[in-house]
Parts: C-alpha cells; sequence; structure tokens
C-alpha cells in the first residue's frame, strides 16, 4: 500500500507540475503574440500614414493632369476629324499644340514620372 501512495503522490506532483508549466508556457505564448501584434499595428500605421501622403500628391498631380488632358483633348478631336489625317505634314498648330501638351506634362507639380522627351 505504501508504494501505491507514493505512486499516487508522484503521479500528482508530475501532473500538477505539467499542468503549471503547461500554463507558464501558454502565458509565454499569449504574450509574445500580442507583441508581435502590437507591432504589426504599429507598422501598418506606419505605412498607412506613408501611403496617405503619396497617394495626396498623386491626387494633386492628377488633377493638375486632367485639365491639361481636357485641353489637349479639344484641340486634338479637329485634326482626327480632318478627311487628309494620313497626311503626315503639320501645320504650325498642330507642332504647337503638341509642343503645349509636352510641356504641360513635363511641368505638372508633384508629379514624379519621367518626362516626356520632346524634339
Amino acid at each position: 500500500m505504501n508504494v501505491r501512495l507514493w505512486a499516487l503522490v508522484a503521479a500528482a506532483v508530475l501532473a500538477a507540475g505539467w499542468g503549471y508549466g503547461h500554463t507558464r508556457y501558454l502565458a509565454g505564448w499569449y504574450a509574445h503574440s500580442e507583441k508581435v501584434n502590437a507591432a504589426a499595428e504599429q507598422k501598418k500605421g506606419r505605412a498607412a500614414a506613408a501611403v496617405q501622403v503619396t497617394e495626396a500628391a498623386a491626387a494633386a498631380a492628377s488633377a493638375g493632369g486632367r485639365v491639361v488632358y481636357r485641353t489637349v483633348y479639344r484641340d486634338v478631336v479637329k485634326y482626327v476629324n480632318n478627311p487628309a489625317r494620313t497626311v503626315c505634314q503639320f501645320d504650325p498648330d498642330a507642332v504647337q499644340l503638341r509642343q503645349r501638351a509636352i510641356d504641360a506634362a513635363n511641368h505638372i507639380p508633384g508629379f514624379d514620372a519621367a518626362a516626356v522627351p520632346d524634339k
């Protein structure tokens, strides 16, 4: 009977030790998980702020560029509807229109794309 009592006490101590160790392990795991999630949330916030600044600059550049595209579109229509449009001789108005479009595209404030090459 003495051996059974010792075996029962040993099993109870091992079970209690395993339970305590498992509880501490889970507590550490959850603490690490919270730390990683907090770091990811901070990184996401910083990335969102950086994207917001870039999107604001892109929206301003896009808004500046839309006016140029509308102006160019109105003038180009009269050349496209011309029956002799396949002839590659441009009058001074067409050359001036092209140069104005290139100058406008190269000087859109806040736009960071490469410049359009002019002739």
